[in-house]
């Protein structure tokens, strides 16, 4: 059930939300009577949508056999409930690049979205418990709730951005919950139960930031899922920011063995996942950047820290920003 503080929010009507064939899909999607044909209808009535759908599908990290030319034939081989995610992060990613939170950086938080899906879909093939496009989806929309507080209270939450010290998420949670009631992540996981995604990735989001320590069956895989969004978002931070320090990598490497990852096989996710954000974002219209590989980047992490050139990232990534987007 809907908290009061999300329906109120709802009500205001200033919250994300999909418009125009992404709400189409997804209420097509809520109907158990649907079909795969008029699904793909709906995609295919939106250039934007159908095109990045077939670029996806095609994209070297789908591994299809063959070339997919039909858009009926790309919904039948992802599902419907992948193609009614998908369809829904196009259309929120493309109706909200910008907005009226001067401490938001939009542009960055797509591109971190974009990175922490990768990671997210890498991870999950890995641990073999979650469509990796299912995950894909999941890490794309799990910081929903931080966009959804710069739309709905743009002059507070900017307040609450430049008020943030510290990296740990929970610092952040614990201002918006101050200010509003709420927080980001309780607030995603409103949004995605609002849009019929699946319970087990909504309170998978709504754990994220404390999956090591909520009240969680720690062999369930609503947290096992969790904790792949928590280590998604870290590694997203390792891609999108200008400066990567050494006891960051190394939280990595402990957060990657506690899902039985090892050293090698990180190495090889880590890659795999730059690569495929800079696809993806590619399909999706939003900025990446080049990122060496992981073994060079710990090569000079044997000093204080990794410096990659901030200045070529701020204008890729448009300006530099903190982990919560503000521009700083």
């Amino acid at each position: 059930m809907a908290s009061s503080v999300y329906e109120a929010i709802r009500a205001s009507g200033d919250l994300p939300s999909p418009t125009g064939v992404g709400l189409q899909i997804l209420q097509l999607a809520r109907d158990e009577e649907s079909t795969v044909e008029e699904i793909a209808a709906a995609v295919e009535s939106d250039p934007a949508i159908s095109s990045r759908l077939l670029k996806l599908v095609n994209a070297p990290l789908a591994g299809m056999p063959r070339q997919v030319a039909s858009v009926e034939r790309a919904v039948a081989l992802l599902g419907v409930r992948t193609v009614t995610t998908l369809a829904l992060g196009f259309s929120l990613v493309s109706g909200h690049r910008q907005g009226k939170c001067s401490a938001f950086n939009y542009e960055l938080f797509w591109s971190e979205s974009v990175a922490r899906a990768a990671a997210a879909r890498h991870l999950a093939h890995h641990v073999k418990k979650f469509a990796s496009d299912e995950a894909f989806t999941c890490g794309l929309l799990c910081q929903i709730g931080r966009l959804a507080l710069a739309t709905a209270y743009p002059e507070e939450y900017a307040e609450i951005l430049h008020a943030v010290t510290t990296d740990n998420p929970e610092e952040l949670n614990e201002l918006e919950q101050a200010a509003f009631g709420i927080n980001h992540d309780e607030l995603a996981a409103e949004m995605m139960a609002d849009w019929h995604i699946p319970v087990i990735f909504c309170e998978a989001v709504r754990a994220q930031t404390k999956a090591g320590t909520m009240e969680l069956d720690p062999d369930s895989r609503t947290c096992l899922l969790a904790r792949i969004l928590h280590l998604s978002g870290s590694i997203s931070l390792v891609l999108v920011r200008p400066t990567v320090y050494r006891d960051t990598l190394s939280t990595l490497v402990r957060e990657a063995n506690s899902l039985q990852v090892t050293p090698y096989v990180y190495h090889e996710l880590f890659d795999a996942t730059s690569q495929e954000w800079r696809e993806v974002g590619a399909i999706l219209s939003v900025r990446t950047r080049p990122v060496p590989p992981l073994a060079e980047i710990y090569s000079h992490a044997q000093e204080r820290r990794v410096l990659f050139d901030a200045m070529k990232t701020d204008s890729v990534l448009g300006g530099p920003g903190g982990r919560y987007g503000a521009r700083g």
